[in-house]
């Protein structure tokens, strides 16, 4: 079960608000972090995953989320304006609720852990990065797994990511491959275009 506790931290509550927002903010370990999908002044629709847990911080109850479905998702609190939340239950804490959620762009479900079908990897070779990866957090791909390979062997930190542009010349999982949760996407991309083969 991937469930992620929040606690009853409002202070970290607030900065997932914030960050989702589009905001930059510190992280836990120091790091400059920024949301790049949804611009600052987009207001979030009333089921959204960050309107959702400030009505409970505001009520000072502890939160965890998780995916609403069985594709075992994380969510992607980085990102969490691209996630609604769908389900709520009782906490297993005292004064805590349980969201579920799913990516804005598919419908919730009726219960949780319900079933749906698995999406396969979309075919983002040859396509523009910056697109490609907003098309993958919509998805429901967490950015904490999608490594990013830019001019250089090593990954990308994550702060790193908005700066960087051009084409993907190689994905793995391979296009049409089913999603798993438990395997990171990698991408390798060129500065400007990739070269000829």
């Amino acid at each position: 079960m991937k469930l992620k506790s929040l606690g009853r931290g409002i202070p970290a509550i607030l900065a997932v608000i914030a960050l989702s927002a589009g905001c930059s903010n510190d992280t836990s370990d120091g790091t400059a972090s920024a949301a790049r999908s949804e611009p600052a002044s987009a207001p979030l629709p009333p089921d959204s995953l960050p309107v959702k847990m400030k009505e409970a911080a505001d009520k000072n109850l502890g939160i965890s989320v998780r995916d609403a479905t069985d594709l075992g998702r994380t969510v992607d609190l980085q990102h969490a304006e691209l996630w609604r939340a769908c389900l709520t239950r009782e906490g297993a804490d005292p004064d805590s609720v349980d969201f579920g959620a799913v990516p804005r762009g598919e419908k919730c479900p009726t219960h949780w852990n319900a079933h749906v079908p698995t999406p396969r990897t979309p075919d983002l070779v040859g396509k523009d990065f910056e697109e490609s990866y907003d098309r993958l957090l919509k998805k429901g791909y967490n950015s904490r797994f999608i490594d990013v390979f830019y001019g250089s062997p090593g990954i990308v930190d994550q702060q790193e990511i908005p700066r960087v542009h051009g084409e993907i010349c190689s994905q793995s999982p391979k296009p049409g491959e089913l999603y798993d949760a438990s395997e990171n996407v990698k991408l390798s991309v060129a500065i400007g275009k990739c070269p000829a083969v």
